[in-house]
């Protein structure tokens, strides 16, 4: 590296399998938003290789995205739109099913396991602060994506809320591989069962919690 250059990652690398949860731990700073946009196609990788289910995140980013479900640290909506009708959107973008019967099943199970089933008919503008990361996690599941990738999925919620978005990361474990980070290690502990720690863009511990 020459003196006038900053590299944000150097030599991170790992594997998942599914249905693992992976703590991705370190100060603010660390290069734990860097590494999720790299893994997402976010952000392209100067070397080295990314890959999803087998897919090049740079050769293929159509296959290889369409296995991903992101909640990236400051998530946007569309507040004038309804839950259900944000979703539905979400489905378009990520070309879910246009089968409409099979479409609004989807949604309905997606909102019963981030607990938004009885706010679908809801202006996302008129959500609280955790309904709406509760909306932010239910576009992340759709499509039934093999790798769930949260970023300080809990940040600013209240001890409650906390609570119960750590045992959606839990159940998603279940059918996904989850990817979480945070510079709380008690957030990671609770949630994760193995953890990288990231400290000035390299990886520097890794190991199950």
């Amino acid at each position: 590296m020459k003196a006038d250059e900053f590299w944000a990652l150097s030599d991170i690398s790992f594997t998942l399998r599914r249905g693992d949860r992976l703590g991705i731990l370190g100060l603010n700073g660390a290069g734990k938003s860097t590494t999720m946009n790299c893994i997402t196609g976010y952000i392209a990788p100067t070397q080295g290789t990314i890959t999803v289910d087998g897919h090049d995140i740079l050769k293929e980013p159509r296959q290889a995205k369409s296995e991903i479900g992101y909640l990236p640290e400051v998530f946007s909506f569309y507040s004038d739109m309804k839950v259900f009708e944000y979703l539905d959107f979400i489905c378009d973008l990520k070309g879910f099913d246009k089968n409409r019967k099979a479409r609004r099943e989807h949604i309905e199970e997606v909102c019963r396991k981030a607990g938004l089933e009885k706010l679908m008919g809801r202006m996302i503008r008129n959500l609280s602060k955790g309904y709406k990361q509760r909306a932010g996690f239910a576009q992340a599941l759709i499509g039934n994506p093999k790798v769930l990738i949260l970023d300080e999925p809990t940040v600013g919620l209240d001890p409650s809320q906390i609570i119960e978005i750590r045992q959606l990361i839990r159940d998603s474990g279940k059918s996904s591989t989850v990817i979480v980070s945070s510079h709380i290690l008690s957030e990671i502990e609770a949630i994760c069962s193995r953890i990288i720690v990231i400290h000035n863009g390299t990886i520097v511990a890794d190991g199950p919690t």
